[in-house]
């Protein structure tokens, strides 16, 4: 195994008992910075009050605090229905069985964040000395340390978490920052694999490589969707705190550090789904894992469920999709029904959204300068839209109560355009 040499000459372990050099530049999902493709506001849908409902555009990275978990069920999918997919084409029997194994590489060396990515091959050969035909490999550079067993302990104890939560669920949820999580945690890298193995010889494993199983997953039935369930909630688990990081290669260039990886007789090299099944199985059990991680993910948020009512302060209406618009404006042209019920301020709103929707430009889409016309400022020109790129053409830039007041402006310029437009009370007053 390769070790780097210490780059600050210590060879002793750091002040919290740290017995590697990689922190600083491995973390776990959502700690990094936000992209700023993520930062665009789409509209998303509206209440039944006329407030346009914005959300943020997902940019589906492990590093940004506000998407990594759509990066994880992306990643939990393309897990389980690989994993799936291999369990079946597996004779009847005990090699169609798939376990949780952790491996825990030799702890007397400092490890840096390459020498942590590049010990996992070495994890694949003592896998393999127990038993392990093939599977996926999540790499974990951090384990809970006594003080946040003990803290995790406390809050379950307290009735403040479920019995069954797992510590790094609890820690993520009560700490802020890493900075703050790192007092409850350790660097000790290690590796979680979802193995493919009749049985597990942990004893075969090289000296100073511990190899256990933790469990055996439930039996595989392409149609049994507990079977999916079990294998999504384990792989989603294990990617909430699986590493993200970068190091330097041998040509001294910049590589960042993938979190899960596949090896032996599941690596995509060795197995292709779709060439050893039926066209109709593999889309199954594409659902049903697609399926699977969706009920996972709700286990994991504590099944809080959709958004039903509109976010605005002081504001209980039903949210409505886009889609709904339509049928909420076909009483327009006669300037009655719901739309015509809305203060003036809201009909703005919902006719800036679409207008949006329509012909005109969404923030992101300018082409032109802001100018003046007629000794008024140019209302259907987006917030930042000169900084955007034409690959963003659906995204609004800036904060969201800016995007807001640019699609009421918006709204209010196109409403007194329309012909035969008479604007409510409350806006002649």
């Amino acid at each position: 195994m390769e070790m780097m040499a210490d780059p600050a000459g210590r060879d002793d372990m750091d002040a919290r008992g740290w017995n590697t050099f990689y922190e600083g530049t491995v973390q776990i999902p959502g700690y990094g910075k936000r992209p700023d493709r993520c930062r665009d506001y789409t509209p998303v849908g509206f209440c039944e009050d006329g407030h346009v409902h914005l959300g943020q555009s997902s940019c589906q990275t492990r590093f940004c605090p506000s998407h990594w978990r759509d990066w994880t069920e992306r990643a939990v999918v393309k897990i389980v229905e690989r994993l799936a997919a291999y369990r079946q084409v597996q004779p009847m029997g005990p090699q169609k069985r798939l376990s949780h194994v952790v491996v825990s590489p030799p702890q007397d060396d400092r490890y840096s964040a390459r020498a942590m990515y590049k010990t996992r091959t070495d994890a694949y050969d003592a896998l393999r000395d127990a038993g392990v035909r093939g599977g996926s490999i999540v790499t974990h550079p951090f384990r809970v340390n006594e003080d946040g067993k003990h803290l995790c302990r406390t809050l379950r104890q307290q009735g403040e978490f479920e019995e069954n939560t797992g510590d790094w669920r609890i820690l993520r949820e009560v700490t802020d920052g890493f900075d703050e999580l790192e007092e409850y945690i350790t660097a000790e890298p290690h590796y979680h694999c979802l193995a493919a193995a009749e049985d597990i010889d942990s004893a075969a494993a090289p000296d100073d490589w511990i190899v256990e199983r933790i469990r055996t997953f439930s039996a595989f039935h392409p149609r049994d969707s507990e079977a999916y369930e079990d294998m999504a909630r384990t792989a989603y688990y294990l990617l909430t705190h699986g590493a993200v990081g970068s190091y330097l290669n041998g040509d001294s260039e910049l590589v960042t550090g993938t979190t899960t990886t596949y090896f032996g007789e599941v690596h995509p090299n060795a197995f292709n789904p779709s060439e050893e099944l039926t066209t109709a199985l593999w889309d199954r059990i594409q659902r049903e894992a697609e399926a699977a991680v969706g009920v996972s993910v709700e286990d994991e948020k504590d099944g809080d469920g959709g958004q039903a009512e509109c976010p605005r302060d002081d504001c209980e209406a039903l949210l409505r999709p886009l889609e709904d618009l339509d049928s909420y404006l076909s009483d327009v042209r006669q300037y009655e029904g719901w739309f015509r019920s809305l203060d003036f301020e809201q009909q703005c709103e919902i006719w800036g959204l679409w207008t949006w929707l329509g012909d005109t430009p969404p923030p992101g889409r300018a082409t032109e300068p802001p100018g003046e016309e007629d000794g008024e400022k140019r209302h259907d020109l987006p917030p930042g839209g000169l900084d955007r790129t034409p690959d963003k053409p659906t995204g609004a830039v800036g904060d969201k109560q800016r995007v807001l007041t640019w699609v009421r402006r918006l709204g209010r310029k196109r409403l007194h355009q329309k012909p035969g437009y008479e604007p409510p009370e409350d806006a002649r007053a």
